[in-house]
């Protein structure tokens, strides 16, 4: 049991007390200064991370710039096969994965390694739209045998909006 002297009359109270046996006050272990101190700080709290966390636009000049040079960066890529094909690699790989092994009419393994990527291949589908047909090798689908079988898998991909338009698997290998 913590002892306080009381906010209003000194006497000496509980600090968990709900009110001064001396005075009547409420909250007698419980000075206006602490309560005070205490809303300021979670006041400066919240503003700090509300501040680290707002993605505000800058209105500076040099930013405003990099923006644009960003989205001029962008578009160039777009039409470069393979800065584009290189761009989405990882993300067909996470999209397309589960559509190719769904081909598998038993079911499928795949071989490629930890940090290997699932496509090691790219073309043009659309260059005009800028959808690319992504191609690998890593995957073996099972035959009625039970036997595992290679198979080249293609998936088509609109990176602008990150949408599987087609994918189609063929026994074989790269």
């Amino acid at each position: 049991m913590a002892l306080k002297p009381c906010k209003s009359c000194k006497h000496t109270v509980d600090a968990s007390a709900k009110t001064c046996p001396n005075c009547g006050v409420a909250n007698p272990g419980v000075s206006t200064g602490s309560a005070i101190g205490g809303g300021i700080l979670l006041v400066i709290i919240i503003a700090v991370v509300v501040s680290m966390c707002s993605g505000g636009k800058s209105d500076k000049p040099e930013d405003k710039q990099a923006e644009k040079q960003a989205q001029v960066n962008e578009a160039a890529c777009r039409k470069d096969l393979q800065c584009a094909g290189d761009k989405y690699t990882v993300a067909v790989g996470v999209y397309c994965k589960d559509s190719v092994a769904r081909l598998a009419k038993y079911t499928s393994r795949w071989t490629d390694g930890t940090f290997e990527p699932k496509f090691s291949h790219f073309r043009w589908l659309n260059q005009e739209q800028g959808t690319i047909t992504y191609i690998g090798d890593k995957i073996e689908f099972q035959n009625g045998f039970g036997a595992f079988q290679k198979h080249i898998y293609e998936c088509d991909f609109n990176p602008a909006n990150n949408q599987i338009l087609d994918v189609r698997a063929r026994p074989g290998q790269l």
